[in-house]
């Protein structure tokens, strides 16, 4: 019977010998089970004075009761209520208590309950459901998360992986601009570490703790097209290559020709309202690469009389205006350059766009992209280096965030965010593959 009690609740102490007894009793207007169990034994040796047990130099002294918080039993909250055997020294005169591997010394938490605590903090959940699924109060939740992430939070001195991805998160409101500064591994997606602010000044004394020779380890660094970050990576990391985040360069095409589409459109509101609910209403279409839209099923369409195919209805939006049409041209064109890599055709494209051709809003992101095309042929060099697994770590915070009904402290933020990352080994062997070489 011991040996099945102390396999359900998965404690492994030889020395705890469990009774044959279980109660459900009502503990703070909820039912609880609880297990009774003692934990005796033989010492060798006195802990405070250390003299060997000899000639029964160290006895046995009675027990003292204490109750112990374990995991649930089949969605119950439990109690262990454990017997520690008393010891008297005679030696020394001195008294102390027998240990145990299910729960450390002073402590009223179990092992087993304080692993279930850690391991449910790197799901997306509040800390207060974890504290009700536990058995346990906030506080303690608290308090587990923040000394667990102290054990496993990156050194100041440690080393650099070889590509790293930086980004910033939507922080508390204590932080200064409230965007705190996050970077992980490009290679196994884990954390590296999270900066409470993303300004120039705090970002150089972090990362110049780092020795020099770790520094220069770093190949590639992947961001967006945030100013301060170029200028931090050029000064910290001598041997980095910049990359921009390709998703960032298409979202910038995207949105200056939705605002373009925007501007049109709004000049049709009261000449002609047809035309205008056109635009309004097909605009997806309008940012849908031109390869990938669909020119040979006909169908019946809003708005239209006759029956249209995607391509077609693209095609009679870009009709009603040269520069709209041109604009979209060039964005299709980077794009697909984009998707398939091709540098050539991406600079070439760049390099050849009479700037008096192309919409307001599209002049601006095009400027951008020549000032950044070093960049941004390191982007099409590393395909397979991109902001995504950083962004996906953000868009966790960001459920987190919501789930617990915000955050006030920095401090717990962070913690919290360093478990869902750094807590269990990363199974994800990606290869970042060099550029060949001409």
């Amino acid at each position: 019977m011991n040996y099945f009690i102390s396999k359900t609740l998965g404690i492994e102490d030889p020395n705890v010998i469990f009774d044959n007894k279980l109660e459900e009793i009502e503990y703070k207007e909820q039912r609880y089970k609880y297990y009774y169990a003692k934990v005796t034994y033989t010492p060798d040796c006195c802990v405070n004075c250390g003299v060997l047990n000899t000639n029964y130099t160290i006895v046995k002294n009675g027990f003292k009761s204490s109750r112990i918080t374990i995991p649930k039993i089949s969605e119950m909250n439990a109690f262990l209520i454990l017997k520690k055997q008393r010891f008297y020294c005679k030696h020394c005169c001195s008294y102390f208590t027998a240990q145990t591997n299910i729960v450390d010394v002073d402590c009223h938490i179990s092992n087993n309950s304080r692993l279930t605590i850690v391991d449910k903090a790197t799901s997306i959940r509040s800390q207060k459901s974890i504290a009700k699924s536990c058995g346990v109060s906030n506080s303690t939740v608290s308090r587990i998360i923040n000394h667990t992430a102290q054990s496993i939070k990156h050194m100041p001195f440690g080393s650099l992986p070889k590509h790293i991805l930086m980004d910033e998160f939507k922080s508390v409101k204590q932080v200064d601009s409230a965007m705190s500064f996050i970077f992980c591994d490009a290679t196994s997606h884990k954390i590296i570490d999270i900066v409470r602010d993303r300004k120039l000044y705090s970002l150089k004394n972090y990362f110049f703790r780092f020795p020099l020779k770790e520094r220069n380890k770093v190949l590639t660094v992947t961001i967006d097209m945030y100013e301060p970050y170029i200028s931090l990576i050029k000064e910290v990391f001598p041997n980095a290559q910049i990359i921009i985040d390709r998703f960032h360069i298409v979202q910038a095409l995207n949105r200056a020709l939705n605002m373009s589409r925007v501007s049109l459109m709004n000049t049709f509101r009261i000449n002609n309202k047809p035309l205008y609910n056109k635009y309004k209403r097909y605009w997806k279409l309008l940012l849908t690469p031109f390869e990938d839209l669909n020119a040979i099923s006909y169908r019946k369409l809003k708005l239209f009389k006759s029956w249209q195919t995607h391509k077609g209805v693209v095609e009679y939006l870009l009709s009603f205006d040269e520069k709209f049409q041109y604009s979209y041209g060039v964005v299709n064109k980077l794009r697909y350059s984009l998707k398939h890599n091709n540098s050539i055709d991406f600079m070439s494209t760049l390099d050849e766009i009479d700037a008096n051709k192309v919409c307001l809003k599209l002049k601006i992101i095009l400027k951008t992209l020549k000032k950044y095309q070093s960049f941004i042929n390191n982007t099409l060099k590393y395909p397979n280096i991109t902001n995504g697994p950083i962004e996906g770590i953000n868009n966790k915070i960001k459920l987190i965030k919501r789930i617990s009904f915000g955050y006030r402290n920095y401090n717990n933020l962070r913690n919290r965010a360093l478990l869902t990352s750094r807590l269990y080994a990363s199974t994800i062997k990606k290869e970042i593959k060099q550029p060949t070489v001409a």
